[in-house]
């Protein structure tokens, strides 16, 4: 698919921490053409912390034959400890370059950020296909990732009507009977503003399971799974507010108490 402007173009981020191995990108694809220098901002799963790494490179064919012109060693090293590496071999010419190895692998990277961030706020088993997705991804399994990505969606929503069905004047049998826009307008007041807004990914992913190639789910792969990241952080901000909100409002009735004594 051409890329039309900077925005659908590749990032330094997204080469080395979302694009799979074995993806041939062209070099008009890229966003920034120093893909091999500078730095990059992302998660370091060492730390559990977000961080810049620098881009170091060396050619290959320095150490060994030149049969290997072209290959590059890339290493990502944080720049707040200068000891946590990111470990890549690239291929490069005047075309097109493909991710070809790295240590840790795409999925370990992610894994480990979705572990720490998501774990208290997906179950066991939509942590698992959250997971189950971003593997099928890595693999170039495009229409196998939304199957994963659209029952994450579905489950926020069935999650809401769980918790809040004392509250709304439906049975679940008729809820479930309805459309996911309607399910999403019935809930509206119990959901995260984010998924409403973005209700239309659901549309998306189910048209990519039933309509659209590999490639072109993979092609927006990232774009929905950030959605549903954005979902998700949003439930998260939400818990942390109504606990504090919570606790706040125990610590006034103290004092208010104390004061009428």
């Amino acid at each position: 698919m051409k890329k039309e402007n900077n925005s659908d173009k590749i990032s330094k981020h997204k080469f080395y921490f979302e694009t799979p191995l074995y993806d041939v990108i062209k070099g008009d694809e890229l966003n920034d053409k120093d893909i091999f220098g500078g730095d990059v901002d992302a998660y370091n799963s060492v730390r559990d912390h977000e961080t810049t790494y620098r881009i170091e490179t060396s050619p290959i064919s320095d150490s060994i034959p030149s049969d290997y012109c072209g290959y590059f060693k890339v290493t990502l090293i944080c720049k707040r400890n200068g000891k946590d590496k990111l470990r890549f071999f690239i291929y490069s010419d005047d075309e097109i370059i493909i991710k070809i190895g790295q240590l840790p692998s795409l999925v370990d990277i992610q894994f480990a950020k979705i572990d720490k961030k998501y774990n208290k706020f997906l179950s066991k088993e939509l942590l698992k296909e959250f997971k189950r997705a971003i593997e099928l991804a890595t693999h170039n399994v495009g229409i196998g990732s939304f199957v994963y990505l659209r029952r994450i969606f579905e489950n926020l929503i069935y999650d809401a009507f769980d918790e809040h069905k004392q509250d709304i004047n439906i049975t679940k049998k008729d809820f479930f009977k309805k459309r996911i826009e309607e399910k999403i307008n019935v809930l509206k007041n119990y959901l995260p503003s984010q998924l409403i807004e973005m209700k239309s990914i659901y549309a998306i992913l189910s048209k990519g399971i039933h309509e659209l190639d590999e490639q072109t789910c993979l092609n927006y792969f990232s774009a929905l799974k950030l959605s549903i990241e954005l979902i998700l952080d949003q439930k998260i901000m939400l818990d942390i507010k109504n606990k504090k909100d919570k606790k706040v409002k125990r610590q006034i009735q103290v004092i208010n108490k104390k004061m009428s004594e």
